[in-house]
């Protein structure tokens, strides 16, 4: 760690309140690579859109939920879709402060895990290609 004090990055002028305010209790506090403030970033608009979210289910207690009848008598529950989006973008913020990767106050970071997606060859599966596991013997010999 460097003895300089930590100068912290500016807050976008685009972030509302509550967006503002997260960025600030972390900005503030710790030192960020150019990627966790993107990160960061786009966890306040997140923090912002839940927020206008949460003031327009607040509003309208009687539209989270209804009950619509169509023309044939048939009943149907209907969800508001500001909630729904409420839950997903919680997810989206949950999921891009899990990613900023940002230490507990014991300093430990949590473990990183790379992008999901197609994933490479392990050198152990390449060195073993030319091998037959257990499971291809047993199918092989249920198959005739």
């Amino acid at each position: 760690m460097s003895d300089e004090p930590h100068i912290p990055a500016p807050c976008p002028a685009s972030l509302a309140d509550g967006g503002r305010a997260l960025w600030s209790g972390v900005a503030d506090v710790f030192e960020l690579t150019p990627e966790q403030l993107v990160q960061l970033e786009e966890a306040c608009r997140a923090k912002d859109r839940l927020d206008s979210l949460d003031a327009a289910i607040r509003g309208k207690h009687d539209v989270l939920l209804s009950i619509e009848t169509d023309g044939n008598g048939v009943s149907s529950l209907v969800v508001n879709s500001a909630l729904r989006e409420a839950n997903a973008t919680a997810t989206v913020l949950k999921q891009l402060l899990a990613a900023l990767r940002l230490p507990d106050v014991e300093g430990r970071r949590p473990q990183y895990r790379g992008p999901r997606g197609a994933y490479q060859k392990s050198v152990e599966s390449v060195a073993s290609a030319g091998k037959v596991s257990s499971l291809d013997r047993a199918r092989k010999r249920r198959a005739g």
